[in-house]
């Protein structure tokens, strides 16, 4: 007997091979009837026996294609309609617009044989892609998924490109973005001033190369935006490009050809390896174990943030120079977002660049290479984009529309509908105009193709975030407004990845983040729920003399804490008539705000130890003072800092500096002193946390914020922890900096919704 089914299928299934896939499955099912892209995913109808069609049902999510993510598979039984073969029809509107699309995969293995292959007719091609790899979230421009609506709607495709995307048995079938050297985008070598040289793949392929051996610096358009490229063994012209960037200090990433040069110079752990050589193809922080690259690439810092070639491009040029060593910076001024308009970029560019390598095509999403480390064995992330954008969440089902609008630093917003959370990729810091506009219209796209107009807008809790400033705008009568804690999201954002029911005991350490008490919270031990938190424990507040201006020049923070800790007579600092002033300041309480954040606790002892005085990048004083503990051999008892407070710790931030300047005045070594410091602060961390669990009968604990990218502190803290029986939970689909923020506004948003 005959059966008929209707089935839907959602989740990251158009632009993955998910229709040929069906169409071919049907006729090893003996199936009958049609499958479609719409704007609310797959829809198929099925015809045929009871125990082929279970069969092709369950063959459905046991061999879905590997770009694939099926978030739900329904199936409704009706009346059969006679169906005489199985095709794939034209796509539709299916009234709901929620559909998820991959995410920018590198190039795979069998594209790039053939784009080797001197005898196939893609020899070279740079814009080679199939249906399991190549562009999709950053050429997409609406849904459903058809070349229509992508940026290749301006190429058509040739006679044979087409005989293949019509042909079901075809790795091509069905794919949006096919195209060949007689139909497709072509790459461009330009002068500085955007003069074409080349347009022949050989000439722009050999002559980048041979510019780049020169010392010369190359703006190279990705995936995602434009990089700038420069021979990393060539100190000169790395310096150079840090000259021209603005960029003194802050570590540039790395591309090299193959996982055995990366051997050459830096430790590849199996996990490290395996991110390397993955279709995400992120960079990915390594140990160095030998110098070969200019010691300009990061000055100061024994980590290098490297990646493998992910476009055919990138092989090219390697398999040109095969042992050639790239800086791959984003093409940008420092703290702007990449790059990716073409016009935009010979404009804002050439002051950096001796050429451009361009191509035809538009890119529709800009979004920045992904940037992880591996922990405790563990990938982590620290920049969520290319890869990984735009992979759903699952979530609680919700009725309301909610965009969350994240933080001011490492913005990346979030929307909510249904049962999804769809985070963007990483924007960058919105103090900066450029990045502010790319914001907007991100998050425009955003709400247009995924449907989710919002009538709820939550933001930070900081008066002053240009984040709040727009969802003020934003907001009107018909859309409810919802402010969020910092640190409540920070540990919100884990619990909604996690899953996590019921109180935590949440440690978020950061740079800073605006409190319920009106200072800048950033050492906070909460007990936390997706909807409420107590502030359980904090480090004791200090001044940031001169506000803003203590951040970069953090010797200041180091004059504070020492001003705090032994009053006029304190010790180890020069006395002039600069910091007399910066003293007078903190007596009088002008431009003075109180702070207990472990970032600028960092940034204070970094300076008491000689080690920054001022910073050009976030973090920079932080980095150095962790590569310091790294030399060094920490006392081998732990300063246990001790802490006072009934309903709330205070831990005596005055006295962990008096302990500090003490190994100081010791003669101990500055690298020990570091050690010791990190090791203080993690021994306190954990007797904190102990004292909780006392207090409040909870055993799991969640770690966030941007100071647990320090390795020491997270590996210490959390061996503590799971040695003294506690649960630890650290977020592995978001990073722990302020990346995550939008998502745990998410959760905190809707429980409050209810």
């Amino acid at each position: 007997m005959r059966r008929y089914y209707q089935i839907r299928v959602k989740g990251i299934v158009q632009g993955v091979g998910f229709r040929p896939f069906i169409y071919q499955l049907a006729h090893e099912h003996d199936i009958n009837g049609s499958v479609i892209n719409d704007t609310a995913g797959v829809f198929i109808e099925a015809e045929g026996n009871e125990q082929n069609l279970n069969s092709f049902l369950r063959d459905i999510e046991l061999q879905a294609p590997p770009l694939s993510h099926i978030t739900s598979l329904e199936e409704q039984e009706g009346e059969p309609k006679g169906f005489h073969r199985f095709s794939i029809d034209k796509s539709r509107d299916a009234g709901e617009r929620m559909v998820f699309y991959s995410p920018d995969i590198a190039v795979c293995t069998q594209c790039l044989d053939e784009f080797f292959d001197t005898h196939d007719r893609r020899y070279h091609y740079p814009f080679i892609t199939c249906i399991n790899c190549g562009p999709r979230f950053s050429i997409v421009r609406d849904i459903p998924y058809d070349r229509p609506f992508t940026a290749m709607d301006v190429f058509p495709m040739c006679e044979r490109c087409n005989e293949e995307y019509q042909n079901a048995q075809d790795r091509r079938f069905h794919t949006q973005p096919n195209a060949c050297h007689d139909c497709g985008p072509h790459m461009f070598l330009h002068s500085a001033d955007g003069t074409v040289l080349s347009e022949d793949i050989e000439t722009v392929a050999g002559k980048t190369v041979e510019l780049l051996k020169q010392g010369r610096i190359g703006a190279l358009k990705g995936v995602g935006g434009y990089h700038l490229a420069v021979d990393a063994l060539n100190s000169n012209a790395v310096t150079e490009l840090r000259r021209r960037k603005k960029r003194p200090f802050k570590p540039f990433a790395l591309m090299a050809g193959s996982l055995e040069v990366v051997e050459e110079f830096l430790e590849v752990s199996e996990p490290e390896k395996d991110l390397l050589v993955s279709k995400e193809r992120p960079i990915v922080l390594l140990k160095e174990k030998s110098r070969k690259v200019s010691r300009e690439v990061a000055p100061g810092i024994s980590w290098h943030g490297i990646m493998l070639p992910y476009t055919p491009f990138h092989h090219l040029l390697f398999s040109l120079e095969p042992n050639m060593i790239l800086v791959m910076t984003s093409g940008n001024l420092s703290d702007e977002p990449i790059v990716y308009r073409d016009d935009e970029a010979f404009l804002r560019l050439r002051a950096f660049a001796d050429f451009f390598v361009s191509y035809n095509r538009e890119i529709i999403a800009p979004n920045d290479d992904s940037v992880l480390f591996v922990e405790l064995g563990k990938p982590l992330l620290i920049r969520r984009s290319r890869g990984y954008i735009p992979i759903p969440f699952p979530s609680k089902k919700n009725t309301r529309n909610i965009l969350a609008v994240g933080g001011d630093l490492k913005n990346s917003f979030a929307v909510a509908r249904n049962e999804y959370v769809i985070m963007s990729q990483y924007l960058g810091d919105m103090a900066d105009a450029m990045t502010h506009r790319t914001f907007k219209q991100t998050v425009d796209h955003f709400v247009r193709i995924f449907n989710s107009f919002p009538d709820v807008i939550v933001s930070d809790l900081h008066p002053g975030y240009i984040t709040t400033l727009f969802a003020d705008e934003f907001a009107s009568n018909k859309i409810e407004r919802i402010k969020v804690q910092h640190h409540h999201a920070h540990i919100a954002s884990v619990i909604e990845e996690k899953d996590i029911q019921g109180d935590v005991i949440g440690i978020a350490f950061d740079g800073t983040g605006y409190g319920t008490d009106g200072t800048l919270w950033g050492s906070e031990f909460l007990i936390v729920n997706r909807k409420d938190f107590i502030r359980a424990g904090h480090f004791k507040n200090f001044t940031l003399p001169g506000g803003e201006s203590a951040i970069k020049d953090v010797w200041k923070i180091g004059l504070s804490l020492l001003f705090q800790s032994y009053g006029d007579s304190f010790p180890v600092f020069k006395k002039d008539a600069t910091s007399s002033i910066i003293i007078d300041m903190i007596k009088k309480g002008i431009n003075s705000p109180q702070t207990c954040s472990i970032g600028r606790l960092f940034d204070g002892i970094s300076s008491i130890l000689g080690i920054s005085y001022s910073v050009t990048s976030e973090a920079e004083a932080a980095m150095l003072l962790e590569e310091a503990a790294q030399r060094g051999k920490p006392e081998p008892e732990p300063y246990l800092i001790p802490w006072s407070g009934c309903d709330s710790l205070v831990i005596a931030t005055e006295e962990l500096v008096r302990h500090i300047v003490s190994l100081l005045q010791s003669g101990m070594d500055i690298d020990d002193i570091a050690a010791s410091f990190h090791r203080s602060l993690s021994f306190t961390t954990f007797a904190v946390v102990q004292e909780l669990r006392k207090r409040y009968d909870i055993n799991k604990v969640v770690i966030s914020g941007g100071v647990f990218h320090n390795r020491i502190l997270l590996k210490e803290i959390y061996s503590c922890l799971t040695d003294g029986g506690f649960e630890v939970f650290i977020p592995s689909k978001v990073p722990v900096n302020d990346g995550c923020i939008s998502l745990g506004q998410i959760a905190i948003a809707r429980e409050h919704l209810k």
